[in-house]
């Protein structure tokens, strides 16, 4: 699997232009194509993927900051990251999105503790939802992790998701003010190389 971190940089383009301009540049040669050449198509909720297949598997994810991106080559890949320092509802959000066990568990940790274990709880979910490319609308609650563990260790999976033990999770910290989860199905090997875009 290869991850691709590319800070932020001033840009006026609008965001689906500067998004779809950094995943040619960095899908281009892993297609052995030009950047121009390369055509995207979308799966059913809208995930998208390159084309003809068979082509890397590959997912981004985007916020104040930078860009992640993952690629790999067997298997399906997703990937979520938000800023350590997001102030969010924890409590409100948590009982709209969570399963009723991770918000109880929450709900039971103090302000701070809650906002870590939120932020690491959505990314992880997000992550997996973005993998198969269903979507987080119905899903979240359905992908259940451990509350108060930093790496991700999944508790349950959609039926739909395949079996558990398809599944491999990666917390990783692209920057000092991020926190990131990638997640794999079916990565039967799994050697990490990350690189950093530059200009």
């Amino acid at each position: 699997m290869r991850l691709v971190w590319c800070p932020e940089r001033p840009d006026a383009r609008p965001r689906r232009q500067r998004i779809d301009a950094l995943l040619r540049q960095v899908l281009a040669p892993l297609a052995d194509a030009a950047p121009a050449a390369l055509v995207f198509g979308r799966e059913r909720k809208g995930r998208p993927f390159l084309r003809p297949e068979p082509t890397p598997d590959f997912n981004l994810t985007d916020t104040g900051g930078g860009s992640l991106i993952a690629i790999c080559r067997h298997g399906r890949v997703g990937v979520d990251i938000e800023r350590h320092d997001r102030q969010l509802p924890v409590a409100r959000l948590a009982a709209r999105w969570f399963a009723a066990e991770e918000a109880q568990a929450l709900a039971a940790l103090d302000a701070e503790a809650a906002r870590v274990a939120f932020l690491r709880l959505w990314t992880a979910k997000e992550a997996s939802c973005k993998a198969t490319g269903t979507g987080i609308f119905g899903y979240l609650p359905r992908w259940q992790f451990e509350v108060t563990e930093t790496a991700p260790i999944a508790r349950a999976v959609p039926d739909d998701a395949g079996a558990p033990e398809r599944w491999r999770f990666l917390r990783l910290a692209p920057s000092p003010e991020h926190t990131a989860v990638v997640a794999m199905r079916d990565a039967n090997f799994v050697r990490v190389n990350g690189y950093t875009l530059s200009d």
